[in-house]
């Protein structure tokens, strides 16, 4: 069995991981890097313009970068078989799938900065954004049908109709402070961690991998996929403001349901869930709410019970590689997970 994961923060960071992996796999990515770039020509020029903005804006790539890891930890570093799948092509559409749900994303939350830019909703509006996505998730399955089979196919198909099917679960239970911790998880599960989950697949399938080993790598991404999203939902209150990537407050005047909240709601007393129908149900925010909103998180250790339950995930993230032998690439993946929780120290 592996080791649990560690409670204290490690000294590398989840950036630097991301970096040291991206350097193992450097020439797949650049390859991936290629296709996306070949795919983002169009003859309408607003819609490569909007497209290279979003896609070419600084993401880590996270997502195509577990499809590449998948194989390799599969394939234990070896060259690609000639009647193998092509996991540099499947790669780029997981991107392609990816970049179109935060097009749609933004849109729905009428979010107006992203990665510290402008939402493309925000420079070229709704309509546009709208349909830039859906550009993005055809190139997507042309990708799909070029490079992949008909196993493949079926994971990422199902999985774009599991992430449109999360974006109205959340939308349907949208400002609704009742919701339970359940209904939360479905959501994450669908929107986040299904594609973790599918980009870890379809790498295992273009290496040839067993069923044990695609199942494996299969729940490795799902819980993968569950961590990151829980720290990303705990970073918006945290005081630390030197974490990269997130805007600290955004999801509280969006009025976003996070487990932070619903945990929050839950242990309030009356006076305290006036308060959060308030700022968040009714979206009526006056100066000083977001200090008044972390101090009763803070009060009722939201944050803290928010990790606690990433660190349950993460673990089983780990515990589902165990059937790999060691190498650096199974230790990559381990590693990963375990920085993605220091995210938030």
């Amino acid at each position: 069995m592996s080791n649990v994961l560690p409670l204290k923060k490690k000294e590398i960071t989840f950036e630097q991981d991301i970096d040291e992996i991206s350097a193992l796999f450097k020439e797949d990515l650049v390859s991936v890097n290629t296709i996306i770039l070949d795919k983002l020509d169009s003859n309408v020029p607003l819609v490569q313009e909007v497209a290279k903005y979003l896609i070419l804006s600084g993401g880590k790539r996270l997502r195509p970068l577990l499809t590449v890891s998948s194989f390799h930890l599969i394939n234990n570093g070896g060259l690609q078989e000639e009647n193998s799948i092509n996991h540099i092509g499947l790669a780029a559409a997981v991107e392609f799938i990816h970049t179109a749900t935060l097009l749609h994303d933004d849109v729905i939350d009428e979010s107006k900065q992203r990665r510290g830019k402008p939402t493309a909703n925000e420079k070229w509006k709704n309509k546009t954004s709208v349909l830039v996505g859906d550009f993005l998730f055809s190139r997507a399955f042309q990708l799909m049908t070029k490079y992949g089979n008909s196993a493949t196919l079926k994971i990422l198909a199902d999985t774009s109709v599991t992430i449109s099917e999360g974006e109205v679960l959340e939308l349907a239970n949208d400002k609704n402070l009742e919701i339970n911790e359940d209904l939360y998880f479905d959501v994450v599960n669908a929107k986040t961690a299904s594609l973790f989950s599918a980009a870890c697949q379809v790498g295992s399938i273009s290496a040839n991998g067993t069923k044990a080993e695609i199942n494996a790598l299969k729940s490795f991404g799902t819980n993968f996929g569950m961590t990151f999203q829980l720290i990303d939902d705990a970073i918006d209150y945290s005081s630390n403001q030197k974490i990269i990537g997130k805007n600290i407050g955004d999801d509280f005047k969006e009025g976003k349901i996070t487990l932070p909240i619903i945990l929050a709601f839950g242990r309030s007393n009356d006076k305290e869930k006036r308060f959060w129908n308030r700022t968040i149900s009714k979206l009526k925010q006056e100066l000083g709410d977001f200090d008044n909103a972390l101090e009763i998180i803070n009060k009722y250790q939201c944050i803290e019970d928010t990790i606690t339950r990433a660190k349950h995930f993460s673990n089983v993230a780990i515990d589902s590689i165990d059937i790999f032998k060691e190498s650096k690439f199974k230790e990559k993946l381990a590693s990963l997970v375990s920085t993605s929780l220091s995210r938030i120290y």
